[in-house]
């Protein structure tokens, strides 16, 4: 069976960074698994697969914009020491959840993950972009298997698809868990 939508795929897979390492990999046990046409990988990567049959291999890779985003200065920033606990042992790399508000007075819009890049005695700067933000990444991808998704398999993703949109701060995209 051909890749098309509605189908639930399950693919081998090595992800690369633009300098080749490779930073994430299916040999660890874990196949990427997604429903095509469902929007749960980027829309360059699923467009690429369309069409493939199991066994087949594909090599995409994506500029930045289609990945993970270009690197954007603004999002990092310093957040005085203050506003965390004494006790907490943060240290460079760690990711903290930050909570997200809106204008002075407004209610709390959410959460958001964010990394420690540095520390200092006033402030710990942190990094709001996704430590891939502003590469190209390469995907060495297998196809293991592909079959018609049950109409349960497709309500239980599309309910855990908007159960994930409700929980992203206004403004803010969602990062594929996989991609």
């Amino acid at each position: 069976m051909k890749i098309e939508p509605g189908c639930l795929i399950e693919l081998e897979y090595e992800l690369r960074n633009s300098k080749g390492e490779v930073i994430e990999t299916s040999k660890s046990g874990s196949l990427m698994t997604y429903l095509h046409g469902n929007e749960e990988i980027p829309p360059r990567l699923e467009q690429s697969l369309a069409g493939h049959d199991v066994g087949e291999k594909v090599v995409v890779t994506l500029p930045p914009g289609d990945a993970y985003g270009e690197f954007n200065p603004d999002g990092i920033v310093a957040v005085p020491r203050s506003e965390f606990p004494e006790d907490a042992e943060i240290v460079p790399g760690d990711w903290v959840s930050i909570e997200v508000s809106g204008e002075e007075g407004e209610e709390k819009k959410g959460e958001m993950e964010m990394r420690v890049i540095e520390i200092a005695p006033e402030a710990i700067t942190l990094d709001a972009n996704h430590p891939l933000a502003g590469e190209e990444i390469t995907f060495d991808l297998k196809v293991a298997s592909v079959r018609k998704a049950t109409a349960e398999e497709i309500e239980s993703r599309n309910s855990e698809r908007h159960e994930d949109e409700e929980e992203e701060p206004e403004g803010e995209e969602s990062e594929e868990e996989e991609a």
